[in-house]
């Protein structure tokens, strides 16, 4: 998790506040610190003092409650102690942001794009794909470079592969996130098939904390558990270049199977020619199943997990270097509306992209919905 440190002063001022602020919501009778009870949302929890239960103190931390909140803080309530301590029924953090919803924006707004409709694969156009981010590093000597790629998730949030955070150079430093890049060679953003059609789109943003997959794990090359969450230092904010991707919230697209489904990548990875692309690329490419995909990697001793899912294994079209921790994905119908849905992030291949009958690994997203949800 986050950690976020205030001084013992302020520390001690804010519970103070919080204790006042929750005591006008709320009104109850003497009660025993840790005394089961149940919370309003209607889950099992245990009477604890206000400051230490870190997720009712995050609700009222926020202010301007909504209806829904401030329902669920009366609910909750447990009393006080013998000695006049503000006490409340304390579910666990998972539980209470699965009943009262997450930072996660609407399908109103995510997986939207101007656009109407890599490796081997064509110059995307301008503003198709503006949840991509790049993933700057600072090196020695006052160095600095652009080496994977990320998906924004929220106005405060991008999403990356582990091993872009974990397997890199001592000696560099994750430093700063860009946001609405195409051309990564100017800082007007023109597009490729149009030149007179261009904006200034990119936005810098400092890279506040990262937080990497505690059971992320190398094995035989292969990278497991490949996902980690950035903290951006403030919230960005939407454009029609600068939008975030939908993720797999219901059960149907937690539970698709993508075999043979026309699955999308982008980034600015490899090309055939072995160098960076200047603009922004996509390919389309098909789905796998993973019993499939366990067998084109059974020659190299390389587990193919649940918690992966694999598409391409045609030639010269594949996710390459530089697009490591960029997103795998599909656009599905959510409540009606057509948008972008996060499927993947990209994590591993052959050394040889675009390797025909051997498809890249992507990390599967559905399968870590509960760490999205837990962290952000």
């Amino acid at each position: 998790m986050f950690q976020y440190r205030t001084s013992r002063s302020r520390e001690m001022a804010l519970l103070l506040g919080l204790s006042i602020a929750l005591s006008i919501i709320i009104a109850g009778q003497a009660v025993v610190n840790g005394d089961s009870c149940t919370d309003g949302a209607g889950l099992a929890g245990t009477c604890q003092l206000l400051k230490n239960c870190h997720p009712i103190v995050d609700l009222l931390q926020r202010g301007n409650f909504s209806e829904v909140v401030r329902t669920y803080l009366v609910k909750s309530r447990c009393g006080y102690t013998t000695n006049d301590m503000t006490t409340v029924c304390c579910p666990s953090p998972r539980k209470l942001k699965k009943r009262l919803g997450s930072k996660l924006p609407t399908v109103q707004v995510c997986g939207r794009t101007s656009a109407n409709r890599i490796f081997g694969g064509d110059v995307a156009g301008l503003g198709d794909y503006p949840w991509l981010a790049r993933i700057q590093y600072m090196k020695p000597n006052n160095r600095f470079g652009f080496h994977c790629g990320g998906v924004l998730i929220n106005e405060r949030h991008v999403l990356t592969a582990a091993h872009c955070i974990e397997i890199v150079p001592a000696s560099w430093k994750i430093y700063m996130v860009r946001l609405g890049d195409y051309d990564s060679e100017s800082d007007v953003e023109c597009s490729a098939h149009d030149p007179d059609d261009c904006v200034q789109s990119a936005q810098d943003v400092f890279i506040a904390s990262y937080l990497i997959h505690e059971d992320y794990f190398q094995e035989n090359g292969a990278d497991y558990n490949d996902i980690a969450l950035i903290r951006l230092d403030r919230s960005v904010n939407y454009t029609e270049f600068i939008q975030p991707i939908c993720l797999p919230t219901t059960e149907e697209l937690k539970n698709r199977d993508l075999e043979g489904l026309q699955l999308t990548v982008a980034g600015w990875g490899e090309t055939q020619h072995r160098l960076a692309s200047r603009y922004q690329m996509h390919v389309g490419m098909p789905g796998w199943n993973n019993t499939r995909c366990r067998e084109a990697f059974s020659g190299v001793q390389v587990a193919i997990r649940d918690t992966q899912l694999c598409a391409g294994g045609v030639k010269n079209q594949d996710s390459c270097r530089g697009d490591a921790g960029g997103p795998l994905m599909k656009i599905e119908k959510i409540d009606g509306i057509s948008a972008w849905v996060l499927e993947g992030i990209v994590s591993f291949g052959m050394k040889k992209c675009g390797t025909e009958n051997v498809p890249g690994v992507y990390t599967r997203i559905s399968k870590y919905m509960d760490w999205i949800l837990e962290n952000i």
